[in-house]
């Protein structure tokens, strides 16, 4: 969907999700007969980040079967590529200039010169689709790739093991998140990646490295950084979807088999997240 970097919130964590000495961003819920193994991703890796850490392998080999944000599984490239243009294509009379309004349009273009991009090459396409765009133009120029994510790894084993797959949501459901925010918000989304996007090689070196660490205070500062201006970003991306996602694990928790659910790590982290929203139905998450 979006760079990790770009996909946190304003909130400050909550106890369990803090770092400590050889922690993972990997939590565990135990079920009266099971345990559900909550695993915070980072969507796009390089092929030097592998080999993963021994904890994260435990989980999914303990699991029986696997939970993701959507089932990649089911996924058609074709037809994926075709619901995305039609949800980011403007009506006939309207451009992204016009839209934005031209203050900002100006602004948004400016940031991408300065990152190579012809903001007119996107001129019949919504505020939130550049977005996505150039974030994701930006990452492969850095050598990250979503083949190489962490849910694509997982995915890839389920196969070859044969476990079941399935998603928490659709790719309608992610596209509508999207194209359903007002164009004042995208605008914001948009001109909130470009100015982030120049700090962006230094942050995703920091931020991949504090994964792997489970430093929690990192993505702390993270969350107050990218959406301190803006909190309707993080309900509409994230709070949300927590929410719809949440009664689903609680779900998942009265069966008798192991599951490792994998969504990106700022769903995991603050006040709203899917941890806080489980501990307040009396589920203690545990970080491992």
């Amino acid at each position: 969907m979006r760079s990790a970097a770009l996909l946190l919130s304003l909130w400050l964590l909550v106890p369990s999700a803090r770092a400590a000495e050889g922690r993972h961003c990997l939590w565990e819920l135990h079920g009266e007969h099971n345990t559900v193994y909550l695993l915070g991703s980072i969507h796009v890796l390089r092929s030097t980040d592998y080999p993963l850490a021994a904890p994260l392998l435990a989980a999914y080999s303990r699991s029986r079967a696997l939970v993701m944000e959507i089932d990649l599984d089911e996924l058609d490239a074709g037809r994926l590529g075709a619901d995305m243009l039609a949800s980011a294509t403007l009506g006939r009379d309207a451009s992204l200039r016009s839209v934005m309004g031209e203050s900002a349009y100006a602004h948004a273009a400016a940031d991408a010169k300065r990152l190579h991009v012809d903001l007119s090459t996107y001129e019949r396409f919504a505020p939130w689709f550049v977005a996505e765009a150039v974030s994701e133009l930006q990452l492969s120029q850095l050598g990250f790739d979503p083949q190489a994510g962490v849910e694509s790894y997982f995915l890839a084993r389920a196969r070859a093991d044969h476990k079941p797959v399935s998603g928490l949501e659709t790719v309608a459901d992610q596209l509508g998140v999207l194209a359903g925010m007002p164009m004042d918000l995208q605008t914001e989304y948009l001109l909130s990646s470009l100015t982030d996007a120049q700090a962006l090689p230094a942050q995703l070196d920091a931020m991949v490295a504090a994964w792997k660490r489970g430093d929690g205070s990192w993505f702390a500062a993270e969350i107050m950084h990218e959406f301190g201006s803006e909190p309707r970003l993080y309900e509409s991306l994230l709070a949300a979807r927590n929410r719809r996602w949440t009664p689903k694990l609680e779900a998942l928790l009265h069966e008798n088999e192991d599951y490792l659910v994998i969504v990106g790590t700022a769903h995991l982290v603050g006040p709203g997240s899917v941890i806080d929203l489980l501990g307040r139905d009396g589920i203690p998450a545990i970080q491992r």
